[in-house]
């Protein structure tokens, strides 16, 4: 049975907050998440985007029918991976909002003008998703395509190396997959299936399609614990102090302080143990996540860098701050060729930490004192709350092309954590009184490299155009055979005039008249429409013809008239109906230009799906016109006898 598709489905299982930002909307958050009819949506183009660079990593050349970079010679062809929009399982599910600041590596202050914040889904949502590749349209890629796809979730998404969205190299959009199943469709399962309403399946694939990796990478992961608690240098003895820990909500939120579950608070003699605390009022709240308290990566990755540009400037080398020059810190830069520039990506992760089960926070009460007097100053008595105990596992991944460029990456980690070890890397706030000095403890490097085993070349364009003719007679049950359709190599010229139609809202029969006026006397080999949506029409209007359109008031969105060597096609855009005429003319014609003929047999596929009047099936010959390598255009032509 042949293959006409191949469907994925999975769950997105979020690992920490996620940012998905594209859709202006009014909000008070500097960038807002994508909101769809007030839902929360991944687009598929984020979701494709993520796959898509994640399999660039693995294979090269990615095939021309799942992503194409522009150039001269790109097609721009459609892709045979279709990714749909996803939206949370939990409908209720509601954007927060996470502040960011940008902190001087020389003072360790704030950097002025660099406080901002930004909608994010909170980790552990959950996202159903869809994906699907076109065999129609990979053509002799679908094989590849197919595998590259099942390769990327299976092996790489479902580990944990599902990076989504903005912020990731600072903890921000660090997912995983489950529940990953397979169908194909073979020609009549996709008719039951579109026919169903996309809800009858055939049955589930035994294995995930694969091919192996045409292009080796390297990935390696570090997994350390960060623990506060009782600062004990000797075992024997008494402890020296307490570290403690103080990452800020946001502002909107810092009055108030959830307690968790499974979380142990100071509390006063005088409160009843039989009466927990859903909140507390406070000056200074904490960062949650999900009832314990959250580490993020940016808070984990910003002392990181301070300390790597202190050690590099003690060492003799410059280092620039990249708030004084806006992040574009050049390549030359040591800081921003470890942790990225404006141009380069950074090649080192840090996922977003929650505190394991088991930790203890405070609501301290502090005030200012009066060095005069040793009372307290003035009306600045406040309280705050602060991680008297808790760990954290931090995850740190540094990806490259090979081991060159990685090692040097993961030697610099390895002596910044060898200074949290000494305890000379404090996070978070309140650094000089007595919070973030907690304790470093990394686990050996894992190494998950992606090595080449084998290799891959597209076709050439010769072979790939007799491949797709002969994919049509497979695939597609196009009975014609090519050379019924004419020769191909053929030279000829071709003159394109364009212009724009009066009417914003054209009809079918004024396309229609225009048409004729344009084509002349040429005979009319077929037309096509796409109707516009109007709720006043009761009854399916036809799309498409042999013969020139009757009456015509509907109106279009866009239309085609074929010729047999010209054609004449109009669309409605944002800036009016605009139209085009191609044909072939003479050498010596004003405004021609030479072209070579392409015959490709295609079909009618005869789709009762939309809101039209059903369009008979039959086998149709395609003329197309390539200049300069690409196609120009193409028209429909009766079969050669």
């Amino acid at each position: 049975m042949s293959t006409r598709l191949t469907l994925f489905t999975a769950t997105l299982v979020q690992d920490s907050d996620l940012s998905i930002s594209g859709v202006d909307r009014e909000s008070s958050a500097d960038q807002p998440f994508t909101l769809v009819d007030g839902v929360p949506t991944i687009s598929g183009r984020s979701l494709k985007g993520a796959a898509v660079a994640m399999a660039r990593r693995f294979f090269n050349p990615l095939p021309q029918s799942i992503s194409e970079e522009a150039g001269k010679d790109s097609a721009y062809r459609r892709s045979a991976w279709e990714f749909a929009n996803a939206t949370p399982e939990i409908s209720e599910v509601r954007p927060r909002l996470r502040a960011g600041v940008g902190i001087r590596h020389k003072t360790g202050a704030r950097a002025r003008g660099v406080l901002y914040d930004r909608e994010v889904i909170p980790a552990g949502t959950q996202w159903p998703l869809v994906f699907r590749v076109d065999w129609l349209i990979a053509n002799n890629e679908a094989v590849e395509a197919e595998g590259i796809l099942g390769y990327v979730l299976q092996n790489h998404w479902s580990a944990g190396r599902c990076w989504l969205g903005g912020g990731v190299a600072r903890g921000l959009g660090w997912c995983h997959t489950t529940n990953l199943q397979v169908f194909r469709f073979g020609p009549d399962e996709y008719d039951e299936w579109v026919k169903s309403g996309r809800v009858k399946l055939p049955e589930t694939s035994s294995e995930v399609p694969l091919v192996e990796p045409t292009q080796s990478w390297c990935l390696r992961t570090l997994d350390l614990k960060l623990s506060f608690g009782e600062y004990r240098p000797v075992a024997d003895e008494p402890p020296w102090g307490l570290d403690m820990l103080a990452i800020g909500r946001h502002d909107s939120e810092r009055a108030v302080q959830e307690t968790g579950r499974d979380g142990t608070w100071a509390t006063p003699s005088w409160a009843s143990a039989n009466d927990p605390l859903e909140a507390l009022s406070t000056d200074r709240a904490i960062l949650m996540d999900r009832g314990r308290p959250l580490l993020p990566g940016s808070s984990v990755r910003g002392p990181l860098r301070h300390a790597f540009s202190r050690l590099k400037t003690a060492a003799g080398h410059s280092v620039e701050d990249p708030h004084l020059v806006e992040g574009n810190v050049s390549e030359q830069d040591p800081a921003g060729r470890v942790f990225g520039t404006v141009a380069r990506s950074s090649r080192i992760l840090i996922r977003d930490a929650r505190a394991e089960e088991g930790w203890t926070a405070a609501r301290l009460h502090m005030h200012a004192e009066d060095e005069f007097t040793a009372g307290s100053y003035g009306s600045a008595k406040r309280d705050a709350v602060r991680l008297l105990s808790g760990v954290f596992p931090i995850r740190i991944v540094a990806e490259g092309p090979d081991a060159e460029s990685v090692e040097p990456l993961t030697k610099e980690i390895d002596r910044l954590v060898a200074l949290g070890e000494l305890g000379h890397l404090p996070i978070g706030g309140h650094k000089t009184r007595g919070a973030g000095w907690g304790r470093w403890q990394a686990a050996p490097w894992s190494v998950d490299d992606v090595h080449k085993l084998r290799s891959w070349a597209p076709l050439k364009q010769g072979a790939e155009r007799d491949s797709l003719t002969s994919a049509a007679h497979s695939t597609r049950g196009v009975p014609v055979p090519a050379e019924r359709c004419g020769n191909n190599g053929e030279a000829t010229h071709v003159r394109v005039t364009a212009g724009v139609l009066n009417s914003a809202e054209p009809t079918l029969g004024e396309a229609a008249l225009r048409a004729q006026e344009a084509l002349g006397n040429r005979s009319l080999e077929a037309w096509w429409c796409e109707p516009a949506i109007d709720l006043a029409v009761t009854e399916p209007p036809t799309v498409f013809g042999r013969n020139w359109p009757e009456g015509g008031a509907i109106r279009i969105e866009e239309a085609s008239f074929y010729s047999d060597h010209a054609v004449w096609r109009i669309a409605r855009t944002g800036v009016g109906s605009r139209w085009v005429l191609i044909e072939e003319v003479g050498n010596d014609e004003p405004g021609s230009v030479p072209a070579s003929i392409v015959h490709t047999p295609a079909r009618l596929h005869g789709s009762s799906r939309f809101a039209a009047a059903k369009t008979n099936k039959g086998a149709v010959c395609l003329r197309e016109w390539h200049v300069d390598g690409q196609i120009l255009g193409f028209t429909i032509v009766p079969e050669v006898r």
